[in-house]
């Protein structure tokens, strides 16, 4: 990989981090006495306040059914930041509980288009080889940010003035979305959405300067460069798709490979937040304070919880292309699935014992911690990696647009009721997702097929479609003129290769 598409690869995972800080900072200004006071919170606005930023994911994910495909993706990341910035201004000053929750829907609406948009920019500037660790560094950042917040939410916690620490804390929002805005100037334009766009000639330039040093194997070994060979294979591939326009999410679910992909991807976010990572991340406080634990105590371990997160996702993404995405998944679940019931039965007893069994508590709260080892593993890069490298280009933003309006759906109506849950019924609210653990393990073990290392035009052959060319035969027809890629196209249409013909193998 040379230094450009690293630099790009970077600032695309920097999305993460702009996610991930403002989605984060609420776990820690929550556990401010000084906070919740000032806005006269209970467990209904409380709830309200998560769910307001959600539903302004859920708002922006929508967005990205029509906006980077119309406009680009570098502009629509643009345009998110001016809004984040909107949003931030808001919170900071917000005086009342009405502008506090209006600036966090539009801060939540900015971070919707960001945290979708941006795996999805990065999967297009990536070599097949790094995809799953690009995906990784995603996770990575995100952790990265949610420690931060964490840390300095308890850092912030030791200022005396009230209102200073939380207002400060939330107006750090506005440097994340001036870093993004500010490094867009130097990043390119996804060259499949400008082969699209049938710009053609900027597109081979953008891979040149990507990819011109970047393959598995030496220029010299090849007739044609990789990013040539890679130009015509997205050319091809994006004019066969083409042929057959799908407009639309009912003109999708009427073609079944491209139902499948997306029906994959809803399952995939309904259930990754049906683990229970919101419950467990976003109100840890509370369930620390439930389990015997007071003081700053809640603040130090929220700080633990965001660390540990980001030392086994790195160890994730390193792995994540070598032994693929189904094994790593399935690495994951087996500690989400083990810390979920042992969360479960430590707390019941605990419970049973008056809440005085301290050996009890302490082993329900190292619960939480196996829960989050498993989750942190890969769970987030599995979803940033896999579900827009599964999409075709036509429908790869509808797809994730829909993906990620799943995942905030389901976010909302989690952050909502989670407060209200923990006081009523406590312990049984977590059974329910021991249940629906089990549920996501085997549904992916039976419908999802594997997509290591494999380029993003020739996924389709996973799921029955044709592939156009396969890129190691891509280098069959020079280069026009020095400039434009061949019309590979067009030369192959009776050497198509199909789901059955070329199916990559699956693990």
């Amino acid at each position: 990989m040379n230094r450009y598409n690293l630099l790009c690869i970077i600032y695309c995972s920097f999305g993460a981090f702009f996610y991930g800080y403002d989605s984060g900072l609420t776990t820690s200004i929550i556990g401010y006495p000084e906070f919740i006071e000032y806005f006269n919170f209970n467990a209904t606005t409380l709830g309200a306040l998560g769910s307001a930023y959600y539903a302004g994911n859920f708002v922006g994910s929508l967005l990205n059914i029509w906006l980077p495909d119309k406009f680009g993706r570098l502009n629509v990341v643009r345009f998110a930041s001016v809004i984040s910035i909107l949003g931030a201004g808001l919170q900071t000053g917000a005086k009342s509980l009405g502008v506090l929750l209006a600036g966090r829907a539009i801060g939540g609406i900015a971070c919707g288009i960001i945290v979708a948009l941006c795996p999805l920019y990065a999967s297009e500037v990536s070599p097949p080889h790094v995809r799953g660790r690009v995906g990784g560094l995603y996770n990575i950042n995100i952790n990265v940010s949610y420690s931060l917040t964490e840390w300095m939410g308890l850092g912030f916690s030791y200022i005396k003035s009230g209102q200073l620490k939380w207002r400060l804390f939330i107006g750090l929002q506005l440097l994340c979305a001036a870093i993004m805005l500010l490094g867009s100037i130097w990043m390119p334009e996804s060259p499949r959405w400008l082969v699209v766009q049938q710009r053609h000639e900027e597109a081979l330039r953008v891979l040149e300067k990507l990819h011109g040093t970047n393959s598995n194997e030496s220029e010299d070994d090849e007739e044609v460069p990789f990013y040539r060979r890679e130009f015509n294979q997205i050319e091809a591939q994006i004019r066969l798709e083409q042929e057959n326009p799908q407009l639309g999410i009912i003109s999708i679910m009427k073609r079944p490979s491209y139902r499948k992909r997306l029906l994959i991807i809803l399952f995939f976010f309904m259930f990754q937040q049906l683990t229970a990572i919101i419950p467990l991340q976003n109100y840890q406080v509370i369930l620390y304070q439930s389990l015997g634990i007071s003081g700053k105590i809640p603040l130090v371990l929220v700080g633990v919880w965001g660390s540990l997160g980001v030392i086994f996702s790195c160890g994730g993404a390193f792995f994540f292309d070598k032994i693929g995405r189904r094994k790593s998944f399935f690495i994951s679940m087996s500690g989400v699935l083990v810390g979920s019931i042992m969360l479960v039965a430590f707390w019941a007893r605990y419970e049973h014992s008056g809440n005085t069994d301290k050996i009890l508590g302490d082993l329900a709260l190292w619960s939480m911690f196996v829960y989050l080892v498993g989750y942190a593993w890969i769970l987030n890069s599995f979803g940033y990696a896999y579900t827009p490298e599964i999409l075709p280009m036509e429908i790869r933003a509808t797809g994730l647009a829909f993906g990620f309006a799943m995942l905030n759906a389901i976010i909302i109506m989690l952050v909502q009721v989670t407060p209200i849950a923990i006081a009523a019924i406590s312990w049984r609210y977590f059974l329910i997702f021991v249940f629906t653990d089990a549920i996501f393990i085997i549904v992916v073990y039976f419908k999802f097929p594997e997509t290591a290392n494999v380029p993003l035009e020739e996924v389709a052959a996973l799921f029955g479609d044709k592939v156009a060319v396969k890129l190691h035969d891509a280098n069959t027809l020079e280069a026009q003129d020095g400039e434009k890629g061949v019309n590979v196209a067009e030369h192959l249409e009776n050497d198509q290769i199909t789901g059955e013909e070329q199916r990559p193998k699956m693990s």
